[in-house]
């Protein structure tokens, strides 16, 4: 009978928490949003890091699978600069 007359005593719009728990919700909330959009933050980050890393990592296939065909071409001008290259840079290695 106690508890009736004291849910009487209550405003109809009361949850029946008290004001400090309102005030707590109240300070949750902005914590509980920026959590939430710290977790959104990261997930776009990862998914546009993945795109990236894909596109990246299709672009090193392509250029690798040129290189491959060219070489196949004219395996005697990519011996010609595979030499060059490495005269060239034992050059650099002696100074």
């Amino acid at each position: 009978m106690k508890e009736s007359a004291m849910a009487e005593q209550r405003p109809p719009e009361s949850s029946g928490t008290s004001p400090a728990q309102e005030s707590g919700r109240q300070e949750r909330d902005p914590a509980h949003e920026v959590r939430t959009q710290g977790s959104e933050t990261a997930r776009q980050v990862a998914q546009t890091a993945s795109a990236s890393y894909e596109q990246g990592r299709a672009q090193l296939e392509q250029a690798g699978q040129s290189l491959e065909e060219s070489i196949r071409e004219r395996p005697l001008a990519s011996v010609l600069i595979a030499a060059g290259i490495g005269l060239f840079l034992a050059f650099l290695w002696k100074r």
